[in-house]
């Protein structure tokens, strides 16, 4: 997985990367031991997002919690010309 999501702020973008930092060694596999904190808030998201992961581990949490977080940060589809606004002088 990468982090090639594009939320729609800085603000949001930062909070994504800031969470990929902390959670995407756990699933490269590298052994990561999370803070009771960083354990807390991923199963915090889990829950938020509905997700049935209360038994699973940290790496099928932080996967399932990711590619939502992708999906609800990704910039809007930008719609083709024919959804534009007129050009100004043309409409009047």
């Amino acid at each position: 997985m990468s982090v090639d999501a594009s939320p729609v702020s800085a603000t949001s973008s930062r909070a994504f990367y800031d969470l990929c930092a902390v959670y995407d060694g756990l699933l490269a596999g590298e052994g990561v031991v999370l803070s009771d904190t960083a354990q807390t808030d991923l199963r915090a998201f889990s829950r938020l997002y509905d997700l049935p992961l209360e038994e699973a581990c940290e790496a099928e949490v932080w996967r399932e919690v990711r590619l939502r977080l992708e999906r609800d940060l990704a910039t809007p589809l930008q719609a083709g010309p024919e959804w534009g606004y007129e050009d100004q002088q043309a409409a009047a």
